[in-house]
């Protein structure tokens, strides 16, 4: 019985078009990301209405007023590591009120969904820490209280109004 030869131009166009794919990031948002949902559960990552009217709509400075459980973080911080995955030269940080919450935060929302994408997508890590991934293409994303000595493309502060109303030095220090 004669081996099946694959066909050259069917792998061209099956390459290319993942390729496509590949260069969309609301296609990548929504297609390369686990997450633990509310029943304990892994999942893939999906934009709600809401992440996705914030995705369309992001500007420069996004402002997002107190709404619990839209999943506000969850998708900022899924949007900055795909950021720092796939472009160059990118740093992402996040800040949060207090440590637990900070390592917290990196562990579920950043960690996670970069462990458990594809791993032929899944950029080699440098650096892997308890507070910060550094990629190969010398992007990195970080987590921590403050985020002094940094010069970022992207910043998520989390929970910033119980930082204003417990730590205003730290506050003003985040302005």
């Amino acid at each position: 019985m004669a081996q099946a030869q694959a066909c050259p131009q069917i792998e061209a166009d099956a390459e290319q078009a993942l390729k496509a794919r590949l260069s969309d990031q609301k296609w990548r948002l929504n297609n390369l990301y686990s997450i633990i949902n509310k029943d304990g559960q892994r999942v893939g990552f999906r934009m709600n209405q809401a992440q996705e009217t914030l995705f369309d709509e992001m500007w420069y400075l996004n402002i997002i007023l107190k709404a619990r459980q839209f999943g506000g973080t969850t998708f900022t911080d899924i949007y900055y590591l795909d950021s720092c995955l796939f472009n160059s030269n990118h740093a992402a940080g996040i800040i949060a009120h207090h440590r637990d919450d900070a390592a917290k935060i990196f562990e579920t929302k950043v960690l996670y969904p970069w462990r458990n994408m594809h791993p032929d997508l899944r950029r080699a890590a440098i650096t892997e820490t308890k507070h910060e991934l550094v990629f190969d293409n010398n992007s990195s994303i970080r987590v921590g209280t403050s985020m002094r000595s940094s010069t970022l493309q992207k910043l998520h502060s989390s929970e910033f109004g119980k930082t204003c109303a417990k730590y205003p030095d730290k506050a003003r220090e985040i302005v």
